[in-house]
């Protein structure tokens, strides 16, 4: 390990500057955790979850950080991710040496896999679920332009679904990771369906209108740019809520899906009236577990060799297909 801490696990959230980003449609404050914390209030916001798992430690049933655990699948050759302990938590270290980006240049940095996560809690069976984690940016961490972070992806297919990434677009598939920009502004970047694909989609261009965010044609969107930060030096826990659309008697789309984003507990991004999936055979497969810079240019690189380290992985599903 690069960097360790005997720093106890943080008690004290990230300050959230910014107003909550919603596209209007929603309710303003989403579903509404308020406050600020980073335990497992924060990793859990919504209550009566019809199951769940978390490796926070601690809590009741906690299962170990591992890949036991996570069931990692497609690993990116030459991308590790190691487990140790770092700022007082069991994390997943991320290693970034400097000049790397994506995971198709050298040198590689980052981590890139696909997990299910335990069979216990089977995400495809969802219609409704929380995916959250904690993570640690340590003091003097250069963002240069951003970067990647793990998100919840889903298709009709668990071979296709994992198509909707890197300038990859698909109605059959949608993905919903964050990322870091300048400054440790967050957002969520989201590769949905969306009307340059059929009109049927229109309902998704809501998402452009909401505050801060930019909409692109080829590559993600990046959805509430800025309406959290990610601090270095202390942890962030951020949980995203997915909300899968549903259909009409006679199989047509609904424009019913969401996207929510809490950080530290408050919910700061809600995108709703959305489309993810285009047929009832699309479903939510498991977690994206990307990290990397940028950005597809080197100017996008990190300027030295870095660290960021990632805890408390947890899934709840709130409602089931």
């Amino acid at each position: 390990m690069r960097a360790q801490s005997t720093l106890s696990p943080a008690s004290v959230g990230a300050p959230l500057p910014a107003p909550t980003a919603t596209n209007g449609t929603g309710s303003g404050n989403g579903t509404g955790a308020t406050g600020t914390s980073n335990g497992l209030d924060a990793l859990f916001p919504l209550p009566n979850a019809a199951s769940k798992w978390t490796t926070f430690s601690g809590a009741p049933g906690a299962l170990p950080l591992s890949d036991a655990t996570l069931k990692p699948a497609k690993v990116e050759k030459g991308m590790t991710h190691n487990y140790t302990m770092a700022y007082g938590k069991q994390a997943m270290e991320a290693f970034y040496p400097k000049g790397s980006y994506i995971p198709s240049k050298k040198p590689l940095g980052g981590f890139s896999f696909y997990a299910p996560g335990p069979d216990s809690v089977n995400i495809s069976t969802a219609s409704e679920l929380t995916f959250g984690y904690s993570v640690y940016f340590p003091q003097g961490f250069d963002f240069v332009k951003g970067g990647k972070l793990p998100g919840i992806y889903g298709g009709d297919s668990k071979e296709n679904s994992t198509t909707c990434s890197g300038g990859r677009r698909d109605p059959t598939c949608f993905s919903a990771r964050l990322m870091w920009r300048p400054e440790g502004a967050g957002e969520f970047y989201t590769y949905l369906p969306d009307s340059t694909e059929g009109s049927q989609f229109a309902p998704n261009e809501a998402i452009c209108k909401i505050a801060n965010s930019t909409c692109n044609p080829t590559y993600g969107a990046s959805i509430g740019r800025g309406a959290f930060r990610f601090q270095t030096g202390q942890w962030t826990t951020v949980t995203e809520r997915v909300k899968l659309n549903t259909f009409g008697p006679s199989g047509e789309l609904q424009a019913d899906g969401a996207l929510e984003l809490f950080a530290n507990g408050e919910s700061v991004i809600n995108a709703t009236n959305i489309i993810l999936r285009n047929s009832p055979q699309g479903r939510m497969w498991g977690m994206q577990m990307q990290t990397f810079f940028g950005g597809a240019t080197s100017e996008w690189a990190s300027p030295s060799d870095q660290e960021v380290y990632f805890a408390d992985f947890s899934v709840a599903i709130i409602s089931t297909l």
